[in-house]
């Protein structure tokens, strides 16, 4: 198995082009996040270890997906909770991200920056509830640039370009885009959270100490 860490501009070439054509499947996102994140998988694990809480993180290597069956049990209007209200089927996510095509090798190989490749597919849709940002496309391409603001993944800008390109370069989009990116530069990073804590905290309360404001 070929564990290089470079960005494969080929791929995401590819599969920018199949993107284009059927936008609907996600399988090509992460073909391209894929092909272009190798250098934010090493900044995000950096940015971790500086981090008060990183360290221990980074050393009980938590698999948040290991979380999902749970949180329909979490507390009301803790995150677990509404995150699992508004997407009750995280499931589909892993089973497409370790599809043969995406090559699912990769993406379950025991290394760190496969393990934090593991944590920017796990913790999307909860980033989606605690910014308030709908999963429709406008939503998508906000999260985009949130996303970026906090990992510095070349993927979610080319992402959030490719939507801004869909819909249009105009002053409405930018803003939006701006303000999205605004607040994922004033977020803490959230990769460092501890995602079974996070899970059972009150979600305005969590928002407000995370610092994203809705």
């Amino acid at each position: 198995m070929n564990l290089e860490y470079k960005i494969d501009y080929l791929r995401a070439y590819k599969a920018f082009k199949k993107l284009r054509r059927n936008p609907a499947n996600t399988i090509f996102i992460f073909e391209i996040l894929h092909a272009l994140n190798p250098p934010s998988l090493r900044w995000s694990l950096e940015q971790l270890m500086k981090t008060e809480s990183g360290g221990e993180v980074a050393y009980i290597s938590e698999e948040i997906s290991e979380y999902f069956s749970t949180l329909s049990e979490r507390p009301e209007g803790s995150v677990g909770k509404e995150c699992h209200k508004l997407f009750p089927n995280q499931e589909i996510l892993l089973r497409l991200s370790r599809r043969k095509s995406n090559n699912s090798k990769w993406i379950k190989a025991k290394h760190p920056y496969n393990w934090m490749a593991r944590r920017y597919r796990d913790t999307h849709d909860t980033w989606h509830t605690l910014t308030g940002y709908p999963a429709n496309d406008t939503g998508e391409i906000c999260l985009a640039a949130f996303s970026y603001a906090q990992t510095k993944s070349l993927g979610w800008f080319m992402i959030c370009f490719l939507g801004l390109l869909k819909y249009g370069l105009t002053y409405k989009n930018l803003s939006m885009v701006k303000h999205a990116y605004i607040r994922g530069k004033n977020a803490k990073f959230l990769l460092a959270e501890n995602y079974d804590a996070l899970f059972n905290e009150d979600l305005e309360e969590a928002r407000k100490r995370l610092n994203i404001l809705v």
